[in-house]
C-alpha cells in the first residue's frame, strides 16, 4: 500500500521573508535582461548608482580597458533583484510566456514582468526552487542549473545583500565588503532542530 502521508513543509530561514517582506506591494520596474540569461528587477524609488572610471589589471583586453576608463552611470531601484546563473521561467496566469532560453523568451518575460507588483516569496529548500509571485498574475521561477552557482542576489538600500546558491546555501552580508562570504543553510535553524529535515 503506498504511503499517501505528507512530508512536513521546510520552513526556510526568516532572513528571506524579512528581506522580500519590505518589498511587498512595489512595483517592478525597469527589467532588463542582461549578459547572456541574467534578470535584472528593481523596486522601490530609483536612484542613481555610479561607477567611476577604474584602473584595468594587467593583461586584460583592450575593450575591458576602455570600459573600465569610463564613468558608468546606472538607474536602480530601492532593492535591486539580479537573476543569473540559474535557469528561469516566467508564467502569467499559469501559462509559461517566457524563459531564460532565448533572448525572444527573455524578452516576452521581461514585457510580462514590468509593471507588476510583487506579492510573494517561496522557495523549495531541497532543490532550491524559488517563487516570485506578483499581482497581475505573473510567477517568475528560478532554478539551479548546477550544484554549486549562486542563482540571485537581491540587494537592499541598507547596502546589505541577500545572495542564494544552488548547493542550498545563502549569505546576508554588506554588498561592498570584503569579508569572506559566510553561507548559511536556507533551512531554517527550528526546522533542522526538529528533525523536519
Amino acid at each position: 500500500m503506498k504511503n499517501t502521508q505528507k512530508s512536513p513543509p521546510i520552513e526556510i530561514a526568516p532572513v528571506f521573508e524579512r528581506a522580500f517582506g519590505r518589498i511587498y506591494g512595489e512595483f517592478c520596474w525597469g527589467v532588463r535582461p542582461g549578459y547572456g540569461s541574467f534578470l535584472t528587477l528593481e523596486f522601490g524609488k530609483p536612484h542613481l548608482e555610479v561607477r567611476e572610471p577604474m584602473i584595468a589589471n594587467k593583461g586584460v583586453s583592450a575593450r575591458v580597458c576602455e570600459g573600465m576608463a569610463r564613468r558608468g552611470v546606472f538607474v536602480h531601484g530601492e532593492w535591486h533583484l539580479w537573476i543569473y546563473c540559474c535557469d528561469w521561467e516566467v508564467l502569467s496566469k499559469g501559462k509559461r510566456v517566457g524563459d531564460s532560453s532565448t533572448k525572444r523568451k527573455i524578452w516576452s518575460a521581461v514585457d510580462c514582468l514590468d509593471g507588476q507588483k510583487l506579492t510573494r516569496f517561496s522557495m523549495s529548500p531541497r532543490n532550491v526552487h524559488c517563487i516570485f509571485e506578483f499581482d497581475l498574475g505573473a510567477t517568475l521561477k528560478t532554478k539551479a542549473y548546477d550544484k554549486d552557482s549562486e542563482q540571485w542576489i537581491l540587494f537592499e538600500p541598507s547596502h546589505k545583500a541577500l545572495t542564494v546558491r544552488a548547493d542550498g546555501r545563502y549569505s546576508y552580508k554588506r554588498s561592498n565588503s570584503s569579508e569572506d562570504d559566510k553561507w548559511r543553510s536556507i533551512q531554517s535553524v527550528s526546522a533542522a532542530s526538529s528533525g523536519m529535515i
